[in-house]
Protein backbone atom coordinates (compact mmCIF):
# COMPACT_ATOMS: atom_id res chain seq x y z
CA UNK A 1 0.00 0.00 0.00
CA UNK A 2 1.35 3.44 -0.94
CA UNK A 3 2.47 5.66 1.92
CA UNK A 4 1.35 9.21 2.77
CA UNK A 5 3.20 11.43 5.23
CA UNK A 6 1.18 14.20 6.91
CA UNK A 7 3.38 16.90 8.39
CA UNK A 8 1.03 17.93 11.23
CA UNK A 9 -1.98 16.66 13.13
CA UNK A 10 -5.22 17.48 11.33
CA UNK A 11 -8.34 19.07 12.92
CA UNK A 12 -10.33 15.82 13.00
CA UNK A 13 -9.06 12.20 13.36
CA UNK A 14 -11.84 11.04 11.03
CA UNK A 15 -10.08 12.77 8.16
CA UNK A 16 -7.01 10.60 8.68
CA UNK A 17 -9.17 7.48 8.90
CA UNK A 18 -10.62 8.38 5.51
CA UNK A 19 -7.12 8.54 4.09
CA UNK A 20 -6.21 5.19 5.66
CA UNK A 21 -8.81 3.48 3.48
CA UNK A 22 -6.47 4.05 0.55
CA UNK A 23 -2.98 4.53 2.00
CA UNK A 24 -0.55 3.68 4.73
CA UNK A 25 -0.50 6.92 6.71
CA UNK A 26 2.10 8.42 9.02
CA UNK A 27 1.39 11.64 10.90
CA UNK A 28 3.89 14.01 12.50
CA UNK A 29 2.34 14.40 15.95
CA UNK A 30 4.69 16.97 17.49
CA UNK A 31 3.48 20.55 17.88
CA UNK A 32 6.50 21.98 16.06
CA UNK A 33 6.97 21.12 12.37
CA UNK A 34 9.65 18.65 11.28
CA UNK A 35 12.99 20.26 10.56
CA UNK A 36 14.46 19.79 7.05
CA UNK A 37 16.39 16.66 8.02
CA UNK A 38 13.37 15.08 9.73
CA UNK A 39 11.15 15.98 6.80
CA UNK A 40 13.52 14.31 4.38
CA UNK A 41 13.68 11.14 6.48
CA UNK A 42 9.91 10.87 6.91
CA UNK A 43 9.18 11.53 3.24
CA UNK A 44 11.49 8.82 1.95
CA UNK A 45 9.65 6.21 -0.15
CA UNK A 46 6.38 8.13 0.16
CA UNK A 47 3.90 8.17 -2.72
CA UNK A 48 2.44 11.42 -1.45
CA UNK A 49 2.62 14.11 1.23
CA UNK A 50 0.15 16.44 2.92
CA UNK A 51 2.13 19.55 3.81
CA UNK A 52 1.66 22.91 5.52
CA UNK A 53 3.19 26.29 4.67
CA UNK A 54 5.86 25.59 7.30
CA UNK A 55 7.47 22.90 5.13
CA UNK A 56 10.00 24.15 2.60
CA UNK A 57 9.87 21.87 -0.40
CA UNK A 58 12.85 23.09 -2.40
CA UNK A 59 14.77 21.80 -5.40
CA UNK A 60 17.12 19.71 -3.28
CA UNK A 61 14.25 18.08 -1.37
CA UNK A 62 12.46 17.19 -4.58
CA UNK A 63 15.64 15.78 -6.13
CA UNK A 64 16.02 13.43 -3.15
CA UNK A 65 12.42 12.16 -3.39
CA UNK A 66 12.29 10.39 -6.73
CA UNK A 67 9.31 8.23 -5.73
CA UNK A 68 7.10 11.15 -4.70
CA UNK A 69 4.04 11.58 -6.94
CA UNK A 70 1.98 14.27 -5.23
CA UNK A 71 2.24 17.01 -2.61
CA UNK A 72 -1.11 18.25 -1.30
CA UNK A 73 -0.41 21.64 0.30
CA UNK A 74 -2.95 22.56 2.98
CA UNK A 75 -2.95 26.24 2.05
CA UNK A 76 -4.06 28.62 -0.65
CA UNK A 77 -0.51 29.81 -1.22
CA UNK A 78 2.30 27.54 -2.38
CA UNK A 79 5.37 29.77 -2.12
CA UNK A 80 6.90 27.11 0.17
CA UNK A 81 7.22 24.76 -2.82
CA UNK A 82 9.61 24.99 -5.77
CA UNK A 83 6.94 24.58 -8.45
CA UNK A 84 9.40 24.50 -11.36
CA UNK A 85 11.39 21.67 -9.78
CA UNK A 86 8.21 19.74 -9.01
CA UNK A 87 6.99 20.11 -12.56
CA UNK A 88 10.31 18.91 -13.94
CA UNK A 89 10.08 15.77 -11.81
CA UNK A 90 6.37 15.35 -12.68
CA UNK A 91 5.17 15.72 -9.08
CA UNK A 92 1.56 16.83 -8.78
CA UNK A 93 1.12 19.90 -6.56
CA UNK A 94 -2.28 20.90 -5.18
CA UNK A 95 -3.58 23.61 -2.89
CA UNK A 96 -6.82 24.48 -1.09
CA UNK A 97 -8.25 27.54 -2.87
CA UNK A 98 -11.39 29.55 -2.01
CA UNK A 99 -12.11 27.76 1.26
CA UNK A 100 -10.54 30.42 3.48
CA UNK A 101 -11.79 33.45 1.55
CA UNK A 102 -14.45 34.57 4.03
CA UNK A 103 -12.40 33.77 7.15
CA UNK A 104 -9.44 35.83 5.92
CA UNK A 105 -11.68 38.67 4.77
CA UNK A 106 -13.33 38.79 8.20
CA UNK A 107 -9.94 38.91 9.92
CA UNK A 108 -8.78 41.64 7.54
CA UNK A 109 -11.72 43.80 8.48
CA UNK A 110 -11.33 42.98 12.16
CA UNK A 111 -7.78 44.34 11.96
CA UNK A 112 -8.99 47.41 10.12
CA UNK A 113 -11.58 48.14 12.81
CA UNK A 114 -9.10 47.42 15.57
CA UNK A 115 -6.66 50.01 14.18
CA UNK A 116 -9.30 52.57 13.22
CA UNK A 117 -10.62 52.67 16.77
CA UNK A 118 -7.13 52.41 18.32
CA UNK A 119 -8.15 49.41 20.40
CA UNK A 120 -4.63 48.02 21.04
CA UNK A 121 -3.48 51.41 22.36
CA UNK A 122 -6.65 51.84 24.39
CA UNK A 123 -6.38 48.40 25.94
CA UNK A 124 -2.74 49.05 26.87
CA UNK A 125 -3.76 52.35 28.46
CA UNK A 126 -6.30 50.55 30.65
CA UNK A 127 -3.72 48.03 31.89
CA UNK A 128 -1.18 50.81 32.54
CA UNK A 129 -3.71 52.76 34.64
CA UNK A 130 -3.73 55.59 32.09
CA UNK A 131 -7.53 55.68 31.83
CA UNK A 132 -8.39 58.95 33.51
CA UNK A 133 -11.53 61.08 33.57
CA UNK A 134 -13.31 61.48 30.25
CA UNK A 135 -11.54 63.94 27.95
CA UNK A 136 -12.81 65.17 24.56
CA UNK A 137 -9.39 64.78 22.90
CA UNK A 138 -8.19 61.46 24.32
CA UNK A 139 -7.66 58.33 22.18
CA UNK A 140 -9.43 59.67 19.10
CA UNK A 141 -9.77 57.16 16.28
CA UNK A 142 -10.88 57.27 12.67
CA UNK A 143 -14.31 56.86 11.08
CA UNK A 144 -15.03 54.30 8.39
CA UNK A 145 -18.03 55.94 6.73
CA UNK A 146 -16.93 57.71 3.52
CA UNK A 147 -13.30 56.74 4.16
CA UNK A 148 -11.20 55.45 1.26
CA UNK A 149 -10.23 51.79 1.40
CA UNK A 150 -7.43 51.02 -1.03
CA UNK A 151 -6.92 47.39 -2.06
CA UNK A 152 -3.81 46.02 -3.74
CA UNK A 153 -4.48 42.67 -5.42
CA UNK A 154 -8.17 42.36 -6.39
CA UNK A 155 -8.56 38.61 -5.86
CA UNK A 156 -11.28 36.63 -4.13
CA UNK A 157 -10.32 37.61 -0.58
CA UNK A 158 -10.06 41.26 -1.61
CA UNK A 159 -13.51 41.02 -3.18
CA UNK A 160 -14.94 39.70 0.08
CA UNK A 161 -13.20 42.50 2.02
CA UNK A 162 -14.61 45.10 -0.37
CA UNK A 163 -18.14 43.78 0.12
CA UNK A 164 -17.79 44.06 3.91
CA UNK A 165 -16.40 47.58 3.53
CA UNK A 166 -19.36 48.57 1.36
CA UNK A 167 -21.68 47.75 4.26
CA UNK A 168 -19.77 50.35 6.31
CA UNK A 169 -20.28 52.94 3.54
CA UNK A 170 -16.59 53.03 2.67
CA UNK A 171 -15.33 54.09 -0.77
CA UNK A 172 -13.48 51.20 -2.45
CA UNK A 173 -10.54 51.71 -4.80
CA UNK A 174 -8.09 49.10 -6.00
CA UNK A 175 -4.90 48.43 -7.94
CA UNK A 176 -3.91 45.35 -9.92
CA UNK A 177 -2.13 44.53 -13.14
CA UNK A 178 -5.25 45.63 -14.99
CA UNK A 179 -8.85 46.60 -14.20
CA UNK A 180 -10.94 43.62 -13.08
CA UNK A 181 -14.45 43.07 -14.35
CA UNK A 182 -17.12 43.09 -11.63
CA UNK A 183 -14.73 44.02 -8.80
CA UNK A 184 -16.74 46.17 -6.34
CA UNK A 185 -14.53 49.23 -6.53
CA UNK A 186 -12.81 51.80 -8.74
CA UNK A 187 -9.53 51.01 -10.48
CA UNK A 188 -6.64 53.37 -9.79
CA UNK A 189 -2.98 53.54 -10.68
CA UNK A 190 -0.77 52.60 -7.74
CA UNK A 191 0.51 56.11 -6.94
CA UNK A 192 -3.02 57.50 -6.91
CA UNK A 193 -4.22 54.66 -4.70
CA UNK A 194 -1.41 55.25 -2.21
CA UNK A 195 -2.05 58.98 -2.08
CA UNK A 196 -5.81 58.71 -1.51
CA UNK A 197 -6.24 55.68 0.77
CA UNK A 198 -7.19 56.11 4.41
CA UNK A 199 -6.76 52.35 4.80
CA UNK A 200 -4.63 50.18 2.52
CA UNK A 201 -5.23 46.40 2.45
CA UNK A 202 -2.75 44.02 0.80
CA UNK A 203 -3.99 40.89 -0.98
CA UNK A 204 -1.12 39.73 -3.18
CA UNK A 205 0.33 36.28 -3.65
CA UNK A 206 4.05 36.01 -2.96
CA UNK A 207 6.39 35.58 -5.91
CA UNK A 208 9.54 37.18 -7.33
CA UNK A 209 7.58 40.21 -8.52
CA UNK A 210 5.84 40.86 -5.20
CA UNK A 211 8.76 40.24 -2.82
CA UNK A 212 9.17 43.54 -0.90
CA UNK A 213 6.53 45.02 -3.22
CA UNK A 214 5.83 47.72 -0.63
CA UNK A 215 8.83 49.71 0.55
CA UNK A 216 9.86 53.18 1.65
CA UNK A 217 9.16 54.73 -1.77
CA UNK A 218 5.51 53.68 -1.41
CA UNK A 219 5.13 54.62 2.25
CA UNK A 220 6.29 58.17 1.51
CA UNK A 221 3.40 58.54 -0.96
CA UNK A 222 0.74 57.52 1.55
CA UNK A 223 -1.33 59.73 3.82
CA UNK A 224 0.31 60.54 7.14
CA UNK A 225 -2.54 58.92 9.05
CA UNK A 226 -3.10 55.98 6.67
CA UNK A 227 -3.43 52.49 8.14
CA UNK A 228 -1.78 49.52 6.39
CA UNK A 229 -3.33 46.04 6.69
CA UNK A 230 -1.53 42.88 5.50
CA UNK A 231 -3.14 39.43 5.61
CA UNK A 232 -1.35 37.99 2.56
CA UNK A 233 2.37 37.21 3.03
CA UNK A 234 4.92 38.92 5.25
CA UNK A 235 7.65 39.17 2.61
CA UNK A 236 5.47 41.39 0.43
CA UNK A 237 6.35 44.27 2.78
CA UNK A 238 9.88 45.43 3.50
CA UNK A 239 9.53 45.39 7.29
CA UNK A 240 12.63 47.51 7.91
CA UNK A 241 11.18 50.20 5.67
CA UNK A 242 7.83 49.88 7.43
CA UNK A 243 9.52 50.43 10.78
CA UNK A 244 11.23 53.54 9.42
CA UNK A 245 7.94 54.80 7.99
CA UNK A 246 6.21 54.47 11.36
CA UNK A 247 9.11 56.12 13.19
CA UNK A 248 9.12 58.97 10.66
CA UNK A 249 5.34 59.37 10.82
CA UNK A 250 5.08 58.71 7.09
CA UNK A 251 2.00 56.55 7.79
CA UNK A 252 -0.34 56.25 10.75
CA UNK A 253 0.08 52.57 11.63
CA UNK A 254 -0.07 48.99 10.48
CA UNK A 255 -1.81 45.73 11.38
CA UNK A 256 0.00 42.59 10.22
CA UNK A 257 -1.32 39.05 10.34
CA UNK A 258 1.77 37.89 8.47
CA UNK A 259 5.42 38.70 9.10
CA UNK A 260 8.91 37.96 7.83
CA UNK A 261 9.98 35.63 9.35
CA UNK A 262 7.17 33.64 10.93
CA UNK A 263 6.99 33.42 13.84
CA UNK A 264 8.46 36.85 14.36
CA UNK A 265 11.20 37.05 16.99
CA UNK A 266 10.20 38.36 20.40
CA UNK A 267 13.05 40.90 20.12
CA UNK A 268 11.73 42.39 16.87
CA UNK A 269 11.50 46.20 17.03
CA UNK A 270 8.08 45.93 15.36
CA UNK A 271 6.70 44.51 18.60
CA UNK A 272 7.80 47.63 20.48
CA UNK A 273 5.88 49.97 18.20
CA UNK A 274 2.62 51.27 19.65
CA UNK A 275 1.21 51.90 16.18
CA UNK A 276 1.84 48.35 14.93
CA UNK A 277 -0.40 45.42 15.79
CA UNK A 278 0.67 41.87 14.94
CA UNK A 279 -1.48 38.75 15.01
CA UNK A 280 0.04 35.25 14.48
CA UNK A 281 -1.18 34.35 10.97
CA UNK A 282 -4.81 33.73 11.88
CA UNK A 283 -6.40 34.30 8.47
CA UNK A 284 -7.77 30.78 8.17
CA UNK A 285 -7.91 30.06 11.90
CA UNK A 286 -11.48 28.93 12.39
CA UNK A 287 -12.54 25.36 13.09
CA UNK A 288 -14.77 25.15 10.03
CA UNK A 289 -12.17 26.60 7.66
CA UNK A 290 -9.28 24.42 8.83
CA UNK A 291 -11.50 21.33 8.58
CA UNK A 292 -12.44 22.22 5.01
CA UNK A 293 -8.80 22.84 4.09
CA UNK A 294 -7.70 19.46 5.46
CA UNK A 295 -10.63 17.70 3.81
CA UNK A 296 -9.83 19.29 0.46
CA UNK A 297 -6.16 18.27 0.68
CA UNK A 298 -7.18 14.69 1.49
CA UNK A 299 -9.63 14.60 -1.40
CA UNK A 300 -6.84 15.69 -3.73
CA UNK A 301 -4.70 12.76 -2.57
CA UNK A 302 -7.48 10.18 -2.84
CA UNK A 303 -8.77 11.35 -6.21
CA UNK A 304 -5.30 11.39 -7.68
CA UNK A 305 -4.77 7.84 -6.49
CA UNK A 306 -8.14 6.44 -7.53
CA UNK A 307 -9.00 8.50 -10.61
CA UNK A 308 -5.71 10.15 -11.64
CA UNK A 309 -7.45 13.50 -11.18
CA UNK A 310 -6.93 16.47 -8.86
CA UNK A 311 -9.60 19.17 -8.63
CA UNK A 312 -7.06 21.67 -7.26
CA UNK A 313 -3.96 20.91 -9.31
CA UNK A 314 -1.31 23.61 -9.66
CA UNK A 315 1.07 21.54 -11.82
Amino acid sequence: MDKIFITRMLPDPELIEKLKEHFKVEVWEKSLPPNPEELLIKSKNCWGMLTMLTEKIDKDFIKKNQELKIIANMAVGFDNIDIAAAKKQKIMITNTPDVLTESTAELTFALLLLMAKRLPEANTAVFKDQWGPWHPNWMLGKDLKNANLGIIGPGKIATAVAKIAKSFSMKINYYGRKPKVNFPGTYMKLDQLLATSDYLSIHLSLNQETHHFLNSSHFKKMKKDAILINTSRGKIINQNHLLQAINSNDIGGAALDVTDPEPIGSDSPLLKMQKIFISPHLGSATQATRYKMASMAIDNLILYKTKNYCPNAIV
